[in-house]
Formats: structure tokens, sequence, C-alpha cells
């Protein structure tokens, strides 16, 4: 029990600590907002017209997370180290090309969430630490959900999914 105790105290500092982010940012992108002449009743628009969908990226990021989960559990690391590669490149890929949208600084609140909890992942996934990498992997998931509620998508709940595999693949590694 002490142990669980330890990482509910770890998990509720950094949701503090995100909650704090979130409620700075808001601030300052309404103040940014005002400043600019805009209002929150303006309705959902893109930043840029020729932007890609943010919800068919971050759909794609989600399956490659998926399947990354998935191998974890089944701990194959090399399938899992590919997959991981695909999060980063899928993330690293809506900074670059959806980098607003619907009026908020998506590529900010990625570099604020997601960024600091990438790299925790893959040292512990390169070390084939299967239980920290685990632990690892459900803190990103759990800044991902926090970016959702700070952009008034919390109703967007992503779980790491280590036990549904809805894919048409074996995850365990070959023999």
């Amino acid at each position: 029990m002490p142990a669980f105790e330890s990482g509910s105290s770890r998990l509720l500092v950094i949701a503090s600590v995100f909650f704090l982010s979130v409620l700075a940012i808001q601030c300052n992108t309404q103040t940014e907002n005002a400043q600019e002449g805009q209002t929150e009743n303006e309705g959902p628009t893109k930043a840029i017209e020729d932007v890609p969908e943010l919800a068919d990226a971050m759909g794609q990021l989600q399956t490659y997370l998926h399947k990354y989960a998935l191998a974890l559990e089944a701990e194959n690391h090399e399938l899992a180290t590919f997959y991981f590669h695909e999060v980063r490149a899928s993330a690293d890929g809506i900074k670059e090309n959806i980098p607003g949208y619907e009026g908020y600084d998506i590529a900010r609140f990625m570099r604020l969430f997601f960024d600091p909890v990438v790299e925790p992942v893959e040292e512990s996934l390169a070390n084939r630490n299967w239980k920290e990498t685990r632990a690892r992997t459900i803190e990103l998931v759990d800044a991902c959900n926090t970016c959702h509620s700070a952009t008034n998508h919390g109703f967007v709940q992503v779980t790491p999914g280590f036990s549904k595999n809805p894919f048409n693949q074996d995850f365990s590694p070959r023999e």
C-alpha cells in the first residue's frame, strides 16, 4: 500500500502542476484574444484554412499509442520501440502541421504536457524496464487527458489500452 500512496502522491503533484499550468495558459490566452479583439463567442475556427483536421491527426497518434501499449504489454521491445517512434513522429507532425486549432495553441499545449513525459518513456523502454515503462506510459496518457481538459475537450479520455486489442495484429515477439 505505501508504494500506491507514493504513486498517488506523485500523480497528485503532476496533476497539480498541470492544472496550474493550464490556468496560467488559459488566462494568458484570454488576455491575448482580448488584445487582438477576438471573443470566445466567435465560434470554432481553424487557425489556418488548409490545416489538417486535428481529430484525424490525434486519431492516428492514438492508434500508434495503442499499438505501442500492446507491444509493450507483450514485452516485444522491437515492436514497442517501432510504435513509440511513430507516436513521437505523429506528435511532432501535429505540432508542425496543426500548431493552432479552434483558438488553441496546440503546439504550445503539446510542448507543455506531452513533451516532458516522452523522454522518460523512451529511456525506460530502451532499458527494457517493462514495469517502469508501463508506469511512464500511463503518465503519458494522463498528460494527454490533462491537455484535452485544458482545451475544453476533456470528454476525449484516452486510455493506455494495454488489455484490449481491436487490431488485426499479433503483438507477441517473434520466436
